[in-house]
């Protein structure tokens, strides 16, 4: 994973989004809710597998979509073990660069993995042309993410 080399600057613009994402309703505390912090665990699992699948059968691009919704899945649990919940992907991003990456407890590559598997959910694939290393380090990444989430659970 990539280390954390972040300027004051953008340590700033981070709360702000955190903040504004409060202010909004987009993010919100909520009662930890083990049960919910399991079944997401679980989804970014079946989501992984059925990337693999993808990944091994030649589909990359759905490899990557579902690589990008395990990851999701896993924000969403992680959120969730600090009492909040997310509306909307940019808020998660925001939530899990604050709570979890400003913390230094993943290095911001998650934040990385998560934005290249969003472009290309969102259909920004248009060349249809993927690098299989990456995307090997992507299916990679995203299982040392469950691991650790699911570790963490065990703690909360």
């Amino acid at each position: 994973m990539k280390e954390n080399s972040r300027g004051a600057g953008e340590v700033i613009v981070v709360a702000r989004r955190f903040d504004a994402c409060l202010k909004s309703g987009n993010l919100g505390k909520v009662p930890i809710d083990p049960a919910m912090i399991g079944a997401e665990l679980r989804e970014a699992e079946n989501d992984l597998e059925v990337a693999g699948k993808s990944f091994k059968d030649g589909t990359d691009k759905w490899a990557v979509k579902q690589s990008h919704r395990a990851i999701m899945h896993v924000f969403r649990a992680l959120l969730g073990m600090k009492g909040y919940e997310a509306k909307g992907v940019d808020c998660l991003k925001y939530a899990m660069d604050e709570l979890y990456v400003r913390e230094r407890v993943f290095a911001s590559a998650i934040l990385e993995d998560f934005e290249y598997g969003r472009e290309i959910a969102k259909g920004n694939d248009c060349l249809c042309v993927y690098d299989r290393g990456d995307i090997e380090e992507l299916l990679a990444s995203t299982r040392v993410l469950i691991e650790r989430a699911k570790e963490m659970a065990k703690k909360a």
